[in-house]
């Protein structure tokens, strides 16, 4: 009898535990038409593009994340400027906009559980510091440099059977 109360008890407890863990993987907060600064910043080895990127979070961790994500949305659906010499690259997507209207569950899937995480890796040896790293009104400004996978993500979205604007992806 003894044993019986145990295993309702131990039933009950893990129940009551279920709802505070987590077995869901790290979400991103993502918003097509969000303002980012993103400017290709310097040359990269062939298939990659190099941006800088300026981005707010609530912690350096927060900003670092936002900054990713706004890589790869900047080069995906808008384009990115070019910072000094460099020149400015298009977006990725033949029609950004109308791409993410007429794919909007793919794209907030991609976003939104960090998928696009794969395709983006932070230069930086750390943590960006001095003016690279302000406490604002609105948590941490970062500015970052970042190195894109470019002709990695141009062939995930045509296996995806969306439309690229480049048909040779080495060309850019």
């Amino acid at each position: 009898m003894k044993l019986n109360i145990f295993k309702n008890h131990a039933v009950l407890f893990v129940l009551l535990l279920l709802p505070f863990t987590s077995v869901d993987a790290k979400r991103y907060s993502f918003k097509i038409d969000s303002q980012r600064e993103v400017y290709v910043c310097r040359s990269a080895k062939p298939g990659y593009k190099m941006v800088e990127v300026i981005a707010y979070g609530r912690n350096v961790d927060k900003a670092i994340d936002k900054a990713k994500m706004d890589a790869v949305v900047v080069l995906t659906f808008f384009g990115a400027s070019g910072k000094g010499e460099m020149e400015s690259v298009p977006a990725i997507l033949l029609d950004g906009r109308k791409e993410y209207d007429n794919n909007r569950k793919f794209f907030d899937k991609f976003f939104k559980k960090g998928q696009f995480m794969s395709y983006v890796e932070d230069v930086n040896s750390g943590y960006p510091t001095g003016s690279n790293n302000i406490k604002t009104s609105r948590g941490r400004r970062v500015r970052i440099i970042l190195l894109v996978d470019w002709n990695g993500l141009a062939k995930y979205y045509k296996e995806a059977g969306l439309k690229t604007a480049v048909s040779e992806l080495s060309e850019y």
